[in-house]
Order: C-alpha cells, then sequence, then structure tokens
C-alpha cells in the first residue's frame, strides 16, 4: 500500500509538472525512478495513465479519469494523517467522562477550565451519574473513563486511585456537635441523620461505618442532592455526613472533623482493563492528579 501511495504522488507530481523531468526533481528521485514507479503504477492498473513523447506528457482517457479520485484519495489519507497527528498531539478530539454528580459540580470546571485552555480543540463531555452507573457505562465503552469510588471488583475494569475523599460533620451553628474539634461516630448515633439517596456511594460508606462499629444509624430524612441535604441540615431537620468540600461556602453551618479511620476513601480512573488511553485523555488525568486534595463526592 505504501508503494501505491508513492507511486499515485508520482504520477500526480508528472500531470501537475508537465514534465517528468521536472517531477523527479520534486520528488527527489532520479528521472529513471520516476519512471519506474509511473510503469509499475500502471501494470498494477492494467492501463495506460500517460501518453509519452519526447515534448510532451498527457494523460490518456484512463488516466483522465483516475485523475480526480487519485487526488480525492490522497487528499483524504493526508486528512486522515493530519487528524491522527492532532490527536496523538491532544490538538484535536473528544473526550467522554462519566463522573459523580459531585466531581462535575465540584473539582472538575476548575480541571476543565485549565485544559482547554491547553487543548481548545479537545471537547470534553460529562456524563453525571451516581457511582453504580459509572461501571457500566465504561464496561459498555459509552465513555472513555470514569472518575469514581472503588466499589466491589469487576471483571474488565482497573482502578487507580488520583484523589482523597474524607467525610466530614455538617451540623447548625446552634448544634451541641458544632463546637467540636472532632467527634466520633458513637456521638453521632443519638442525633436524626439526614442521608443522601439510596443509590449514592455516600449513603452507603455511611451506612457501612455505622454497621462497622455496631451502632444504630438514626435515619431522618433523605435527599438525592448534597445541596438538598444541606438546606435541611439548615433548616435543623438533622445533621449529615458529607465530603468536606461538599461546604458551600455559606458560613452557616459547622463543619466538624470526624474521628475514624474509615471515613478517608479513594476516588480515582476507572477504565477497561488493558484500555490505551489516548494522550489528550492522560493529559487530563495528570491535571486532576496535580490536585491531590480531597474533593466532594456523591
Amino acid at each position: 500500500m505504501k508503494n501505491a501511495i508513492q507511486h499515485i504522488r508520482a504520477f500526480l507530481s508528472v500531470v501537475q509538472t508537465g514534465s517528468f523531468s521536472k517531477a523527479a526533481t520534486a520528488l527527489n528521485l532520479s528521472p529513471s525512478a520516476l519512471t519506474v514507479q509511473i510503469q509499475q503504477l500502471e501494470d498494477w492498473l492494467g492501463v495506460a495513465l500517460l501518453e509519452r513523447s519526447p515534448r510532451h506528457v498527457g494523460l490518456t482517457s484512463a488516466g483522465q479519469n483516475a485523475l480526480l479520485p487519485m487526488e480525492k484519495l490522497l487528499l483524504d489519507l493526508d486528512n486522515i494523517v493530519n487528524a491522527a497527528r492532532d490527536i496523538a498531539a491532544s490538538r484535536l478530539g473528544v473526550i467522554t467522562i462519566a463522573a459523580l454528580p459531585s466531581l462535575c459540580a465540584g473539582v472538575l470546571p476548575s480541571v476543565l477550565q485549565t485544559f482547554r485552555q491547553r487543548f481548545p480543540g479537545v471537547e470534553v463531555r460529562l456524563r453525571d451519574v451516581v457511582a453504580q452507573r459509572i461501571d457500566t457505562l465504561v464496561l459498555e465503552r459509552e465513555v472513555d473513563f470514569g472518575l469514581g469510588v472503588q466499589a466491589r471488583p469487576t471483571h474488565g475494569l482497573t482502578f487507580k486511585a488520583i484523589l482523597e475523599d474524607r467525610l466530614c460533620l455538617f451540623t447548625p451553628k446552634n448544634h451541641p456537635l458544632a463546637k467540636r474539634q472532632a467527634v466520633k461516630l458513637s456521638q453521632l448515633a443519638v442525633f436524626p441523620i439526614v442521608l443522601t439517596g439510596r443509590d449514592s456511594s455516600v449513603r452507603d460508606l455511611v451506612e457501612r461505618l455505622f454497621a462497622d462499629e455496631h451502632l444504630p444509624l438514626s435515619a431522618g430524612l433523605e435527599a438525592n442532592y448534597m445541596s438538598t441535604v444541606l438546606a435541611l441540615v439548615r433548616q435543623g431537620q438533622g445533621i449529615t455526613l458529607l465530603p468536606e468540600s461538599a461546604d458551600d461556602g455559606r458560613d452557616d453551618l459547622a463543619k466538624v472533623a470526624v474521628d475514624h479511620p474509615a471515613v478517608r476513601r479513594q476516588i480515582g480512573l476507572i477504565t477497561r482493563t488493558e484500555q490505551t488511553l489516548a494522550p489528550s485523555v492522560i493529559e487530563f488525568v495528570q491535571l486532576l492528579e496535580a490536585l491531590r486534595s480531597p474533593v466532594s463526592v456523591d
């Protein structure tokens, strides 16, 4: 195939210059080498493409018919090569990501801004979904990769930790626990807790923490979005355990550390096993890895 492309380029150069000698010079070939390439192309096609005379080189009818398709072929090939090189250099492309909703609302926007400044030709598409959906979307190749928590081992998927998430207590400012530097889970068990939805990874973690410590979980209300959970806490409907960066900066809630090692967990890159990441994806992940700070997740 490589030789065929070279021979087509040789044919088009002869047509464009109207001369074997000029075409040979343009292609950095000897006239005899150029002549061999044209003959091999004609032998391959089974027709004569050029009419040769001492003073003139012209197209045969077969050459005239082949001219435009060959020009288009090389143009398409050049476009394919250039597009592939742009993708390799992260100048063009599309990245599709499945991420936890609060990642999309929290840490990802600033990462996206930096990424778009560096690689304006790469389009990023975010799909904010709960943790259980991320694995499915990655496995079904609907997204390039996922950003979420490591759940049970799933065949065909690989998890690589890149960020850390830590739960803390949010209470109204007048709550008995609001002035504490840190609290233990046993101190929370007597208060109604506002929980995130049942398909939330935060809900799963909170339930496991209390179950492992054999503590009762006094569920008050539940809501799908962390912003709603915080609103309910502001209204005095209970306390809640959420990632510390769920704090929306309104300064009307107390945020208290939880003294328990299992409140920390890893947020990571979820990919298909043996998947080769595109250069633009690698660049995006490197920006995430540079954060190395706690983030808010659902």
